[in-house]
């Protein structure tokens, strides 16, 4: 199921740093067609080695030069000044990339380098099934060592186990927060359930409003969701997750844990930790409540981060991993890493797109995406200045990372269920219904959507 709701929610962003959701690159409009060849040279390009002997050119599929324009150029220009291997791209606007995928994928006419939004379990990609033979598996590149291994294991987990591509820039979820209120109020970064209540019931009795609600956006209402299941559900087994997608397991099946994590929005908003007027406050408004230091914490995605900022360039603004475990545990880390580039198994140059998808994903030039993105890099030797990237990377170095909560399909649902999540946890938060309702009203669409199969 791909209608998770919240992302659109963070609607596919990997520029994490953007200005909120949707006004990212890769969501805008592109030119219609873009063909580069060997590109200008990049400020940042390393210094040019020995060419190759035998000149070959690589065709190049995407649609995300908007977003990462200067390394791409700069890569495309080490390619050729390298590795005599010249890269002409085609950049397709995202809207019409579905089409061009699937076209050509009937067509037999793919590239040798293809961008991809994902590839699901059941070898799906831009909606097409794909022959797991016609990618090649990346896990043997030298590239592929340096990236966060539970992104490369979740990348794997497919019918084929194979690895087709390598997402390079991650959003994170969990708690942006507002260093001054934190430091005037003798705070710490809480590591467990224990210290974060603690926190939150200081921040109360002091009369600073804990946590920003903004569920007048009905996708935020889901994001505590999210990561109380990753702490309560997933980090006990990874695999409860596809047997929820696939019907053999319901919510039912597992109410208990399921009910825990869907109390614990529910127990922190009778609590009065919220803003009041949770649910007729928009998300950039209660990003900038976080940004002013009139709320101490917001709990969303990183992509919210340049919201909270620009309500104050000056504030000192910082992340650390919403903490529901328990002392001891590991902290839940959910992450959105997906897309990526493919090798086509048909092309007749494969071993020098090999050599230059390899390039690609090296932490030289990967340091050059994540800066054109102002992003979180997945590739663990990628460094950033940026002190609240640094905190998120150190948050989930630390942590239980859990790599799929968007690309994976968050809710597990069965494919064709009519189950809105975000709609219905917007009426559980609304006290439209209740916890045993919506998980009754859950397994019910679902079975609807499995009897149809």
């Amino acid at each position: 199921m791909r209608k998770i709701s919240l992302l659109a929610l963070a609607c596919t962003c990997t520029t994490v740093l953007a200005a909120g959701c949707g006004t990212t690159a890769s969501t805008s409009p592109t030119p219609a067609s873009t063909t580069s060849a060997a590109p200008a040279a990049s400020a940042s390009a390393p210094a040019a080695t020995t060419a190759a002997a035998k000149p070959v050119t690589l065709k190049y599929l995407t649609w995300d030069y908007a977003d990462r324009t200067k390394s791409t150029d700069a890569w495309i220009k080490d390619m050729k000044e390298k590795y005599n291997i010249t890269i002409e791209m085609q950049n397709v606007p995202t809207d019409q990339y579905e089409s061009s995928f699937k076209t050509k994928l009937a067509a037999n006419d793919l590239p040798d380098l293809v961008a991809v939004h994902g590839v699901d379990k059941g070898l799906v990609a831009e909606k097409a099934h794909i022959d797991a033979k016609q990618f090649l598996d990346l896990s043997d590149l030298k590239s592929v060592s340096e990236y966060l291994p539970a992104v490369i294991k979740d990348r794997k987990d497919n019918k084929a186990n194979k690895l087709f591509y390598v997402p390079v820039s991650t959003n994170v979820l969990g708690v942006t927060y507002n260093k001054k209120l934190f430091k005037d109020n003798g705070l710490t970064v809480p590591t467990n359930i224990d210290d974060f209540v603690a926190a939150v019931e200081k921040l109360k009795a002091a009369n600073v409003t804990p946590i920003a609600g903004s569920f007048k956006d009905a996708w935020t209402t889901q994001i505590v969701n999210f990561i109380a299941f990753g702490q309560y559900v997933n980090s006990k087994d990874m695999n409860t997750r596809v047997k929820l997608a696939d019907g053999s397991l319901k919510y039912g099946d597992i109410k208990q844990d399921v009910s825990k994590a869907l109390n614990v929005q529910l127990d922190w908003l009778s609590k009065g930790y919220f803003t009041k007027d949770y649910l007729g406050t928009d998300v950039n408004v209660a990003s900038a409540m976080v940004g002013t230091g009139k709320t101490a914490m917001l709990i969303n995605g990183t992509w919210q981060y340049k919201s909270v900022q620009d309500a104050d360039p000056k504030a000192e603004i910082g992340f650390f991993a919403l903490p529901l475990n328990a002392k001891g545990e590991k902290t839940a880390v959910p992450t959105s890493a997906d897309s990526g580039i493919m090798i086509n198994a048909d092309s007749k140059n494969v071993e020098a797109a090999k050599i230059a998808l390899n390039a690609y994903l090296s932490a030289d030039n990967q340091t050059r995406v994540i800066a054109d993105l102002n992003g979180i890099s997945t590739n663990t030797k990628v460094k950033s200045d940026n002190a609240y990237i640094a905190e998120v990377v150190g948050a989930m170095s630390s942590g239980d990372v859990q790599p799929d909560w968007w690309g994976g399909n968050s809710n597990y649902q069965p494919s064709g269920s009519t189950f809105v999540y975000d709609k219905e946890m917007q009426n559980l938060v609304a006290k439209g219904k209740t916890v045993d309702q919506f998980i009754s009203d859950f397994d019910k669409a679902n079975d609807k959507a499995l009897e149809k199969k």
